[in-house]
């Protein structure tokens, strides 16, 4: 399952600690509830779960940022 995210850098190797970014989060598990990774909306990294902290999950709607990738 895969929602939109907001989630914080936990881990010093790979940002500043408590730097605040938009994402993907890519869940599994029964329920859904168990983070499998993250695709930073920042630099398109692909993050571990020990890496982040999920703030919130975007279960209710998508924002479509097609045209912002794709630019003019």
């Amino acid at each position: 399952m895969y929602e939109q995210v907001k989630f914080e850098i936990t881990n010093s190797d790979i940002g500043e600690v408590g730097e605040v970014f938009g994402g993907i989060g890519i869940f599994g598990g029964n329920n859904g509830d168990v983070l499998i990774n993250v695709i930073c909306g920042c630099c398109g990294g692909v993050l571990e779960p020990d890496d982040v902290k999920i703030i919130k999950r975007y279960t209710d709607y998508w924002v479509d940022i097609s045209d912002a990738i794709i630019g003019n």
